[in-house]
């Protein structure tokens, strides 16, 4: 979550609490997830970057593979050291929202990022998915991946949002910086939130809070210099402010109001995103984010937004040119940072300042369970199982200084527990 948030969380803190389990009486109607309306959130494709994407890439020269990219990985995965487990929904610690054991989940796996990434705290981990949304097969070629977003949350100029590229058997990854092509075959950063995040054939889905959803194409994926912290063309060479590869932007599906996002019956904030594979056809997942509760009915804790993907284009299917939602309901919890769907059932990861938090589960018109979740836990990504079963249900945490950022806590971990655990 970037800083712009951070006071308004806080702020929001004690109401924020209340909403996480059981409804007060002053905050909705009721504690259900509701159907509601889908015209106001149709989007609008624009694929106009595709010419400048390849302008970009005749300029820059040959394309690299995935594969490629992730012999080249330059990190490594870690085991979680204790500080870091702490973050996992089975070291669940709080006493003043008690959980019963059948409500505590439990990682299946999990890894930390490189120690040189967990304790920065101006890049933020937030979006995720893998080779599971991109294929049917769960892996890209051979290679099992996994793929985390990160923003930039620091001073001038904003880098924008990175994504590393995770091997998954080799335990080694490497860092992309998402562009978005200029004129005369250049580009710039890409200055949003990302906090969420879909693999689709060779897409990959960013969500961008105020304006909709950003489309990359892994298929571009472009080698740069690394010997210089700037963005763009200098002289002779393409530079990503050190970074070795850069992944263009070819592509937006954008909601019409377009203002610093408060979410309203008009406008939805694109906070998460994932796939769902159990629906004919597959659905792209958006999750909106709010601080608290609203006693508007068309709001309340926030909309989950589902959009039908093309089985073989991988895009959003449109009607009468627009991409409109298959469904939106409204759900009764804040402070989602992930949202996940599968066989008409909500998986709702919530956040909660620096505590454990909850993973909140529920079916249109029913209320909805509880169980533990991570400190800080951001996107929801379902890896699925075989023959497009069920499987496992991924999240990133994001903290690592307190609020106030004296102290050093370094909580950031990748995880996942069974889908079945959560029901």
């Amino acid at each position: 979550m970037t800083r712009r948030w951070r006071t308004a969380l806080l702020v929001a803190l004690t109401g924020a609490l209340s909403a996480a389990l059981p409804v007060q009486a002053q905050e909705a109607a009721d504690d259900l997830i509701h159907s509601r309306p889908t015209g106001a959130f149709a989007l609008t494709p624009d694929w106009s970057l595709e010419s400048s994407a390849a302008q970009l890439q005749s300029a820059v020269g040959t394309t690299t593979s995935v594969a490629a990219l992730l012999r080249d990985a330059n990190r490594d995965i870690a085991s979680c050291n204790n500080a870091q487990q702490q973050a996992l929904p089975e070291n669940y610690g709080r006493t003043d929202y008690p959980l019963t054991s059948g409500q505590i989940l439990h990682s299946s796996e999990k890894f930390c990022w490189d120690p040189g990434d967990s304790k920065v705290d101006y890049w933020i981990p937030q979006g995720v998915t893998g080779s599971s949304d991109a294929d049917d097969d769960g892996l890209w070629g051979e290679n099992r991946i996994l793929l985390v977003s990160w923003h930039y949350d620091d001073s001038a100029p904003d880098k924008g949002v990175r994504v590393s590229f995770v091997d998954m058997k080799n335990r080694k990854y490497r860092h992309v910086l998402l562009v978005e092509p200029t004129a005369n075959a250049n580009y710039k950063a890409v200055p949003i939130h990302a906090g969420g995040l879909a693999w689709l054939g060779h897409y990959l889905y960013v969500a961008d809070t105020d304006g909709g959803l950003r489309v990359f194409d892994v298929e571009r994926l472009l080698e740069v210099s690394d010997a210089q912290d700037s963005i763009g063309k200098s002289g002779s060479n393409y530079y990503a402010y050190n970074y070795k590869y850069v992944l263009p932007q070819v592509g937006w599906y954008r909601q019409s109001v377009r203002t610093d996002c408060v979410p309203s019956a008009s406008q939805l904030c694109f906070s998460s995103l994932s796939l769902d594979r159990s629906t004919t056809p597959d659905t792209l997942v958006v999750g909106e984010y709010r601080n608290e509760r609203s006693t508007d009915a068309a709001v309340d804790g926030g909309r989950v937004a589902r959009y039908r993907v093309d089985a073989s284009s991988r895009q959003l299917v449109l009607t009468n040119g627009k991409a409109v939602p298959q469904d939106v309901v409204t759900v009764p919890r804040s402070n989602l940072q992930g949202v996940q769907t599968w066989e008409g059932r909500y998986y709702l990861g919530r956040s909660s300042n620096r505590n454990h938090s909850w993973m909140h589960s529920g079916v249109v018109n029913g209320a909805t369970d509880t169980h533990s979740w991570a400190i800080g836990g951001e996107d929801l990504y379902h890896e699925h199982g075989p023959g497009i079963t069920a499987g496992k249900l991924w999240t990133v945490t994001e903290h690592a200084w307190t609020e106030d950022g004296s102290t050093f806590i370094d909580r950031r971990a990748i995880f996942a527990v069974p889908l079945s655990e959560i029901g």
